[in-house]
């Protein structure tokens, strides 16, 4: 008997995953008021779903590709 698996989900390109960092975003939005913040993170949303990878590395505290990896360039 063979079991056949449906993949559901697409298969991700790991080099081009989108990465937040919470710790680096704060770091990064420390003083700024809170209105600032809610509209750079609703700016950094669109990008992400839209996928604009160009436009996502421009944040410190977003990182296109594998993190964990060695050799890696922070996007």
């Amino acid at each position: 008997m063979q079991l056949q698996v449906e993949k559901s989900a697409p298969e991700v390109n790991h080099r081009e995953r989108i990465w937040f960092f919470p710790n680096k975003f704060w770091a990064a939005t420390k003083g700024m008021p809170v209105e600032e913040v809610s509209r750079l993170m609703e700016e950094v949303e669109r990008y992400a779903e839209a996928k604009d990878l160009e436009a996502l590395r421009k944040y410190p505290f977003v990182f296109i590709g594998d993190p964990y990896t060695k050799g890696r360039s922070a996007a």
